[in-house]
């Protein structure tokens, strides 16, 4: 039930913090979170930033603790502003607490992910356990199982240790709020129905016990088909619930994702992501970008440069990439828009950039396409896969080339056309590494006629992107994984050779491009606190930066007559607010 007859509150919302990450979507999901105390905060990144509460970065906690523990893997508050870490040593993870004399391990799995009560005796986490979701409370010694009907995705203590509140999701995109009594073990649902984000909810908790705040999409029971609209409005706001009548109302909107809501005292305090991609184009010799399309991002060339392909939709947390399209504008011959943008890969689901080949005639693109609207990104019937079809005949059959996906990467041509080059690791099979995959395709039909995983020496561990040369028959290769450190490689088209050429660091899905003549490679890294442009030659001389932006600049792609390089930017905050209630 919907209702706004409880007063609206007269007080403004306050921004008291900003990070600008060098990401592109890497970041969305993370948070700021606050000290029980309010005194703190954490950022499981490690980004700088400015603002009105003291602040730690997993980057700063792994300096302090050097020598005890190799990699802070996420840091969470107990009680007051007191850190408890999940910690690296000596190849095992664990859970630490700082204590006097150093850190000190907990005897906590480090599988969970603990939430504690307010005076930091107690503690709930879940766990899936085949097809139901359990929440477990308890000490640190003991912990006690509480099935709740759904996945869980949110957990929370009240103010007085009674309760813990927990958010569920269910198949078909719907969530509910619950409350669990430890010590009875009391279950109730307070209300269904919501249209919340499938993953990492928090829920705030007025100082009365009684009003709740929770991230929403809608006021409505969730419509799966708008989730895969690319502009629908369905950005996350904080909506307040009174538990005792399951009443809600919007207590704060804006125009793109609030969340994460917590409550401090008789303050409300939530996330909101500013995250602004466009398409921008770069001389190849260096200096400033300027806009070539709005609202779009990873940029792919037609092989004749009239036109580019892009990635279009809003990167909404309520269901996260499912409305991610492909389309296409036209250029003139300066490089200047002579269209307005066209989508040109829809379907429901994930799309990415179409990739043209050397001929014109097929596009190839990674998809996730589902025959109907799923709720979420791993919804069942969902794929990951690399995909094909027929450029000037927009009804032409999609084939589906790959059937064994997972995370697939986006594919790049062979000079000759009649290969795809693509990363992915392989469905169903147990954690790995993604690899390099080559598809051979019959170019009459399109049909494919053989998917071989590409070999590789010893040294190189995973790659996560790939570009073939148009000059010849090596393939650049990005290895690196969530961590900083990025090595590109480039290798025979067979696989068994391999030259590094440059190490480098990044936390985002930088992307890389050869030059037409194969004689240079321009890739996206670290420069400061920012992702730029360099370039670095084939013969592995030190690589130049070409680009010296306030924004981020990745996903570098050449033009043709190698004078132009389109790349996306991003100007992106991650922010921390608070309102009183």
């Amino acid at each position: 039930m919907i209702s706004n007859t409880r007063e609206q509150s007269h007080a403004k919302p306050e921004k008291i913090y900003s990070i600008s990450p060098a990401s592109w979507w890497e970041d969305a999901w993370n948070r700021i979170t606050i000290s029980p105390d309010g005194r703190k905060a954490i950022y499981n990144r490690p980004w700088k930033g400015s603002g009105l509460v003291q602040t730690n970065t997993l980057q700063e906690l792994e300096q302090k603790h050097a020598g005890q523990i190799e990699k802070v893997l996420r840091a969470v508050f107990r009680t007051g502003h007191e850190l408890v870490l999940l910690g690296a040593h000596n190849s095992q993870k664990n859970w630490f607490v700082e204590g006097k004399n150093g850190l000190e391990k907990l005897s906590l799995s480090p599988d969970i992910i603990p939430s504690w009560s307010q005076d930091g005796h107690f503690l709930a986490y879940q766990k899936q356990e085949g097809a139901s979701s359990q929440l477990y409370m308890g000490t640190i010694e003991k912990q006690e199982p509480f099935t709740l009907e759904g996945q869980i995705n949110g957990i929370s203590w009240s103010p007085d240790n009674r309760l813990v509140y927990a958010t569920t999701w269910q198949p078909n995109g719907e969530s509910s709020l619950m409350s669990v009594e430890p010590g009875t073990g009391k279950i109730e649902t307070i209300v269904k129905g919501l249209d919340a984000a499938p993953w990492f909810n928090t829920i705030g908790i007025g100082a009365d016990g009684n009003h709740l705040y929770l991230a929403l999409a809608s006021e409505r029971t969730p419509q799966n088909e708008a989730r895969h609209q690319p502009y629908a409005p369905r950005n996350l706001s904080i909506h307040e619930i009174d538990q005792r009548t399951g009443t809600r109302r919007v207590k704060v909107a804006s125009t793109t994702d609030d969340f994460a809501p917590t409550v401090i005292g008789d303050e409300l305090y939530w996330n909101r992501n500013e995250i602004h991609n466009a398409i921008v184009a770069v001389p190849s010799s260096g200096g400033e970008p300027r806009l070539v399309q709005d609202n779009a991002s990873m940029p792919r060339w037609r092989p004749d440069g009239k036109q580019i392909g892009f990635v279009y939709g809003a990167w909404r947390l309520a269901e996260w990439a499912l409305n991610l399209d492909g389309g296409v504008v036209d250029l003139d011959v300066n490089v200047n828009p002579a269209s307005s943008m066209r989508p040109l890969v829809t379907g429901y689901h994930e799309d990415f950039t179409p990739t043209w080949s050397p001929d014109g005639k097929w596009i190839a693109y990674h998809s996730h396409r589902s025959p109907t609207p799923v709720p979420s990104y791993d919804g069942e019937g969902s794929t990951d896969d690399i995909y094909l079809r027929r450029y000037s005949l927009a009804s032409s059959e999609e084939i589906r080339l790959t059937d064994f996906g997972w995370e697939a990467g986006p594919p790049d041509w062979s000079p000759d056309g009649h290969k795809l080059v693509f990363s992915s690791l392989e469905k169903g099979k147990a954690p790995q590494a993604s690899k390099p995959w080559i598809v051979t395709i019959d170019t009459e039909t399109g049909k494919p006629t053989g998917a071989n995983r590409l070999p590789l020496p010893e040294q190189i561990h995973t790659t996560q992107e790939l570009a073939w040369s148009r000059r010849g028959d090596e393939i650049a290769a990005i290895e690196g994984t969530d961590d900083a450190p990025r090595t590109i490689w480039v290798l025979n088209s067979d696989g068994r050779k391999a030259d590094k050429l440059v190490e480098y660091r990044s936390l985002a899905y930088g992307g890389l491009d050869w030059t037409p003549n194969g004689k240079a490679i321009i890739y996206s890294g670290l420069s400061g606190d920012h992702m730029q442009l360099f370039t670095i030659s084939r013969s592995g001389r030190p690589p130049r930066q070409l680009t010296h932006n306030p924004a981020n600049l990745l996903h570098p792609q050449v033009s043709p007559d190698g004078h132009w390089i389109d790349c996306t930017r991003v100007d992106a905050r991650k922010e921390l607010w608070k309102l009183k209630l």
